[in-house]
């Protein structure tokens, strides 16, 4: 669970519906940091998961679930 409904923060847990791997993938937020691209700057967020630790967009993370339930109904929408 997030700590805090409306901010994504270093050690909050959430849920990813993937649909690649069929399956709800549960994400512990590592870090948080700005990359500089030629458009200008990114926010990235470092995850860890059974698939090893990930770097995401933040606007990809903004998708997740809060629960591992909200995940496994949108998943099934799917």
């Amino acid at each position: 669970m997030k700590k805090d409904k409306y901010k994504i923060q270093i050690g909050d847990v959430m849920f990813e519906a993937s649909k690649m791997y069929h399956k709800v993938i549960q994400h512990v937020i590592r870090d948080i940091y700005f990359e500089q691209y030629i458009s200008g700057y990114k926010t990235v967020v470092v995850t860890e998961s059974y698939l090893g630790t990930q770097s995401k967009y933040a606007s990809d993370v903004c998708s997740w679930y809060d629960c591992a339930k909200e995940a496994e109904k949108a998943l099934e929408k799917c």
